[in-house]
């Protein structure tokens, strides 16, 4: 989980970056354009009024004759506004590759600029100086720039102190004054460092909210691409032949931790159907993505050993989970069959599964009980699958679940449990499924819907029915049935 937060984390920080890049180039580049224009002309009317027409006292400045030192400053204020706004215009404009860090020093730069040029003019004492244009460039750098309340505070806490050194040490003023009229800017700047946070907030949030809105959208791709590979995992109906097998999925989530491994094979010319029914620990894509391994696992063993039996796979899925998984805490439960149309017979082994059920042609119930632990609680050697063997006669269901279907509850909070189900397969089948083929899965899964009041499911369920056909004469013929209309998938 934190690997994946950092992951996250960082890339929302990276694309954040990004946005705030591209934001302050267009908001600098429009401020030194057009703030800086609007302070070139207040420097020109300051200056026109502080030297008024006297053509001679302007060339005397311009060409260094002894003057009032009071009259250098905004000539050399204008001065340093062309430079400083000229430099910082063309090094925007020209380094197209400047990092955000960069462009939010250049900003912080220009603001600290005007503060001291305000109070360069303040101490020339120039027609209409005081600090308000230094509070007024401040309060429109602080709507402009995607700055944080740290950096709104940066020119703050440098033009101030230098202004309280400017009126005890140059201007002559009092300690109080000097304090009270400090105190006085620092209080009218504080809208703006407010605006900065603010601002900074929304935008954060806003960028949030884009980089969930995206993530979610590759998110939902991504899932609708794992639940096909995931599907692809699941085996095809058998809907004719002696042994037939339909099953119903309703995931959790979009994918989840329930799987069925079904391989149709012949043994001695005999039809038998291998059936490996797995409920992972845990809902969504890890236990999605369990169920992938324990499936390469299973298909493995069926291309090494095809005659392997249910006990022997049982032990073999607990072997594989209890070095692999349950160091992760992750278990299953699993029950394995061997269906033999030609013996009449299921050989099966259940690790904590759920107990399966053999419904009669005549309505009565067999009940399949666990036969071991739940898978990856023990190791291999302490182990014991425990298989047993069980008449499977003509007309005969067997049905299994996950524990999706026993533990569903209703709107008021009561489990459907295993009296539940009980009562349902006891029930009438439902009428115009061949022999009972296919009303039994899609049954439990309709109850268990119609049980949660249209609650969405808390957990994954599975249900499955093998059914063993009626043969219609004594050479073992079966007798025809008629192709289900619509084939279940998972």
């Amino acid at each position: 989980m934190s690997r994946s937060g950092g992951f996250e984390t960082s890339e929302f920080r990276r694309t954040f970056s990004l946005e705030t890049d591209q934001l302050l180039r267009r908001r600098l580049t429009w401020f030194v354009s057009i703030w800086g224009g609007l302070g070139m002309l207040n420097a020109l009317a300051v200056l026109v009024l502080a030297l008024g027409t006297d053509a001679e006292a302007i060339l005397d400045i311009v060409f260094g004759k002894a003057v009032g030192w009071r009259q250098v400053f905004p000539v050399a204020g204008i001065i340093a506004w062309l430079g400083v706004y000229g430099t910082a215009l063309f090094y925007v404009l020209a380094k197209r590759s400047l990092a955000a860090s960069t462009l939010v020093r250049v900003s912080l730069l220009l603001i600290t600029f005007d503060g001291l040029s305000t109070l360069g003019m303040r101490i020339g004492d120039a027609p209409f100086s005081g600090m308000w244009y230094f509070w007024f460039a401040h309060l429109i750098a602080c709507m402009v720039f995607p700055w944080t309340i740290r950096q709104a505070l940066i020119p703050i806490a440098i033009v101030l102190p230098l202004s309280f050194g400017s009126r005890m040490l140059i201007e002559g003023g009092t300690l109080g004054g000097s304090i009270g009229g400090t105190l006085w800017v620092l209080l009218s700047m504080t809208p703006g460092v407010v605006i900065s946070g603010l601002r900074q907030s929304q935008r954060v949030q806003k960028a949030s909210n884009r980089f969930l809105h995206k993530r979610y959208g590759m998110l939902r791709q991504e899932l609708a691409y794992a639940r096909q590979v995931h599907e692809a995992l699941f085996p095809e109906i058998k809907p004719d032949g002696e042994l037939r097998f339909l099953y119903k999925y309703e995931p959790m989530r979009q994918i989840g931790g329930d799987y069925l491994y079904a391989k149709v094979c012949e043994e001695g010319g005999r039809e038998c159907i291998n059936i490996a029914l797995i409920d992972v620990t845990g809902h969504g894509i890890p236990a999605a993505l369990t169920v992938n391994r324990l499936h390469g696992e299973i298909d493995l063993r069926f291309a090494e050993q095809p005659d392997i039996g249910p006990g022997e796979l049982l032990k073999v899925l607990n072997r594989y989970i209890a070095l692999t998984l349950a160091k992760h805490s992750i278990f299953a439960t699993a029950v394995c069959f061997k269906i033999d149309a030609e013996s009449g017979s299921i050989r099966y082994a259940a690790g904590g599964h759920p107990p399966s059920f053999i419904r009669g042609i005549d309505g009565t119930l067999r009940e399949l009980d666990p036969t071991s632990f739940v898978l990856g609680a023990c190791q291999d050697s302490e182990f014991d699958p425990g298989e047993r063997t069980i008449e499977f006669h003509e007309g005969d269901s067997l049905i299994a679940y996950t524990d999706g279907a026993i533990e569903a509850r209703s709107p008021e909070g009561t489990m459907l449990r295993m009296d539940g189900l009980r009562r349902l397969l006891s029930s009438e089948p439902t009428p115009g499924f061949p022999g009972g083929l296919g009303s039994w899965s899609d049954r439990i899964l309709t109850e268990v819907t119609n049980f949660r009041g249209g609650l969405p499911p808390e957990d994954d369920t599975l249900a499955i029915e093998v059914y063993r056909a009626i043969r219609a004469d004594g050479d073992g013929a079966v007798r025809a049935v008629t192709a289900i209309e619509q084939p279940v998938s998972p």
